[in-house]
């Protein structure tokens, strides 16, 4: 696609995934996953707390290959930290640079919460590739600045 663009002179966002991925998705992944797995009643989700039907678990037929039942795992809450904001940042209503201690007491190196943990996660990932500056408007670039 992008040869094409250049051949064509154009410069634009396209998505090439509609080409091999299907609305429905895939019928044969989406029927082994029915077939293992099945809706949980409730999750505890890190930053997020208790969100009801938002999670899978291993059906009764599978229970052989199910960790929670094979090494019967506590339901262990584990709290976040009181300074950090990751459950606002998950739910947009912050951006990881707004969190009170976002690269300063909070860093991959030394993560206080879920949204730093992981080098996935929305505040390492901010750290990691482009920290914003809290004194620019949140529509300009992430610029690399030192906190």
């Amino acid at each position: 696609m992008l040869l094409q663009q250049l051949h064509e002179g154009r410069c634009e966002v396209e998505n090439q995934y509609t080409r091999l991925v299907q609305p429905e998705g895939n019928l044969n992944a989406l029927s082994a996953m029915r077939q293992v797995f099945e809706v949980r009643d409730r999750f505890e989700w890190r930053g997020l707390g208790d969100i009801a039907v938002s999670g899978l678990k291993i059906r009764a037929d599978y229970a052989a290959f199910d960790a929670e039942q094979k090494f019967a795992l506590p339901g262990q809450q584990v709290a976040d930290h009181r300074a950090c904001q990751c459950g606002e940042i998950l739910k947009g209503v912050l951006k990881p640079w707004q969190c009170k201690v976002f690269g300063t007491a909070c860093t991959p190196e030394h993560p206080i919460g879920a949204c730093m943990v992981s080098s996935e996660g929305a505040c390492a990932a901010y750290y990691k590739y482009g920290r914003l500056s809290i004194t620019k408007p949140a529509t300009t670039a992430p610029t690399e600045v030192t906190v």
